[in-house]
């Protein structure tokens, strides 16, 4: 591989590629149906289609070591010099046992993370408030506790992706979810939560530009983050507001 090819490994994936697990879940009380947030990530198969593709099947290689119960993975690239100087460039991470088939869970998860270090998959982290489609028919299970503490299951598709987190000509097959961040309790106790640190002046002016982001984008990951800081000022026992 080229020193120039390496923005190819940063190309968006195609939704093909993409699978989705639930980040949170509950019930909405205003619209009578659970909901879910969704963490998008890519399959290992389709990490490795790319380095083979980017760099050829002889241009990248993986080395697996166990430590203390993680896997870590060592994924090296090889850049290839037009005066033939051939340069091997190495970059580490690592996974924890996952709960179903643990040890491929974790080597797979290993190289995903590795292959996030060179930019492949790193978009998806800009994917914000991701909530699933609850259906009937839906393609995947989830599932919640309702106010006595019994789980409750239902269905769900995943949601739209939006057209600079796909190939160039590509659409998204995925319906347009009717479940957006306002019908989750989770960002609505988050977004008042703020507001009350806001009104009592706990919030320092300076950050307060980062703040007033997170509230107008709705951003629940973001809300959290300020509520943690707070809280930690706080001490461990501080009561959370909403």
């Amino acid at each position: 591989m080229r020193v120039e090819d390496f923005q190819k490994l940063a190309e968006p994936f195609s939704a093909e590629d993409i699978e989705w697990r639930i980040a949170r879940s509950g019930f909405s009380k205003k619209t009578g149906k659970p909901w879910a947030q969704v963490l998008a990530y890519l399959t290992s198969r389709a990490v490795q289609d790319r380095l083979d593709e980017v760099c050829g099947p002889d241009g990248w290689q993986s080395e697996i070591v166990k430590i203390d119960g993680a896997y870590l993975c060592k994924l090296s690239i090889r850049i290839d010099y037009e005066d033939g100087r051939q340069v091997w460039i190495s970059k580490m991470d690592g996974a924890d046992e996952t709960n179903v088939e643990a040890v491929k869970g974790a080597i797979s998860g290993s190289l995903k993370r590795a292959a996030v270090l060179f930019k492949c998959g790193r978009y998806l982290y800009d994917l914000k408030n991701n909530f699933a489609i609850v259906s009937e028919n839906g393609k995947y299970s989830g599932e919640y506790k309702d106010d006595k503490g019994n789980k409750q299951y239902f269905n769900w598709d995943p949601p739209a992706l939006p057209a600079w987190a796909l190939p160039k000509g590509e659409k998204s097959t995925a319906k347009s979810t009717p479940t957006n961040a306002a019908d989750s309790p989770e960002l609505t106790n988050a977004i008042k939560t703020v507001n009350d640190y806001i009104s009592k002046g706990k919030v320092d002016k300076s950050y307060m530009p980062t703040v007033n982001k997170y509230l107008n984008d709705k951003d629940l990951d973001g809300l959290n983050k300020v509520i943690d800081y707070y809280k930690s000022l706080e001490g461990a026992d501080a009561a959370f507001s909403a």
